[in-house]
C-alpha cells in the first residue's frame, strides 16, 4: 500500500517523463526527415557536380563566370555586409533548391 500523496508524486513524475519522451521522439523524427532530405539533396548536388566538372575543365574564364552568375540567386547588401545566396540545380531541367536551405542554422526568408 502507498498513500495518496506518494501516489500523486509518482504519477506526476511519470507524466513529466512521458511528456519529455514524447517531445524527444518528435524531435528525433524531425531530425530523421531532415537527414533524408539532405541526403537526397547531396545526391542531386553530386550529380550536378559530376555533370559540370568535365565542362569546367575546358571552359573559358567567361564561361566559368557565366556559370557562377547562373548559380547566384540573389545578393543582399545591408550596411557593410554583402551576402550572396546561391542556388544549386537539383534536377537537370527542373526546380532548384536555394543553397541556404542546406544549412539549418542559416536564416532564409523565401523558403
Amino acid at each position: 500500500m502507498i498513500d495518496l500523496e506518494e501516489f500523486e508524486r509518482k504519477r506526476n513524475e511519470l507524466t513529466r517523463k512521458q511528456s519529455a519522451l514524447t517531445t524527444q521522439r518528435l524531435q528525433l523524427q524531425m531530425t530523421a526527415v531532415e537527414r533524408v532530405e539532405l541526403g537526397s539533396l547531396a545526391t542531386s548536388i553530386e550529380t550536378f557536380c559530376a555533370y559540370v566538372r568535365p565542362v569546367l575543365e575546358q571552359a573559358t574564364f567567361a564561361q566559368r563566370r557565366q556559370l557562377v552568375e547562373l548559380l547566384i540567386d540573389r545578393v543582399v547588401v545591408t550596411d557593410s555586409e554583402v551576402e550572396i545566396r546561391y542556388v544549386i540545380p537539383t534536377q537537370p531541367d527542373g526546380p532548384y533548391i536555394p543553397f541556404c536551405h542546406l544549412r539549418t542554422d542559416y536564416r532564409c526568408d523565401y523558403r
